[in-house]
């Protein structure tokens, strides 16, 4: 049974989720994906989805036998029982992950998932608050594990509203997780080719150190 403690359950100061746009619409899943993310591993995996919307990716890897939850900043789909919110409850939180926070199983350390997944959630984070999300991932996540994520570099305005606060391109993004203790997969970015879950401009496979 997972637990997520947090002081701060809601990202309340987020566009994301004062003006609901992903976190009302999205539920992105691809199996191709899934299949070669689990091929790498000799067995069962746990992913960590943050930003996981309606939570479509968490609940596919569930259904495949594997460990996985999802954490979403803002309650609009909680509330809503939209999506997989409605069918794995207990699998799907919210939490603002700029903010300290630890997921448990049955109490204790943080939980040490297999791989951190983030499907254009990066670029929704303002600069200052990046470090200390990166910073939370790898608590999270067991040495020699992967952080994969999508990237979009562009702007995203809808009815005056900026969605992405952090506009920077792919080598700017490297550093900063290189700085925070991973190293960049290429060859892994490969072995994904086009089969990622969401990807509008690039996609990024670092490893924890």
């Amino acid at each position: 049974m997972f637990r997520v403690i947090t002081k701060h359950p809601i990202a309340v100061n987020s566009p994301d989720h004062l003006h609901p746009l992903g976190t009302k619409f999205d539920n992105s899943l691809n199996l191709r994906f899934n299949n070669k993310l689990i091929g790498l591993f000799p067995g069962k995996i746990a992913v960590l989805d943050l930003g996981c919307a309606g939570g479509g990716m968490v609940e596919s890897f569930i259904k495949q036998g594997h460990t996985a939850i999802g954490l979403e900043g803002s309650d609009y789909s909680q509330k809503a029982k939209r999506a997989a919110w409605g069918t794995i409850p207990g699998n799907l939180f919210t939490c603002d992950v700029v903010q300290p926070f630890t997921v448990t199983a049955n109490g204790g350390s943080p939980y040490q998932f297999d791989v951190v997944t983030a499907w254009e959630f990066f670029e929704h984070i303002a600069e200052p608050d990046l470090e200390g999300v990166v910073d939370n991932i790898k608590r999270h996540l067991k040495a020699g594990g992967y952080l994969i994520c999508s990237i979009s570099s562009f702007d995203c305005v809808k009815r005056g509203i900026h969605y992405h606060q952090t506009l920077q391109k792919r080598p700017w993004w490297v550093n900063l997780f290189e700085t925070r203790g991973f190293k960049r997969r290429t060859d892994l970015e490969s072995r994904f080719g086009v089969d990622w879950v969401r990807i509008v401009h690039y996609g990024l496979v670092m490893e924890k150190l």
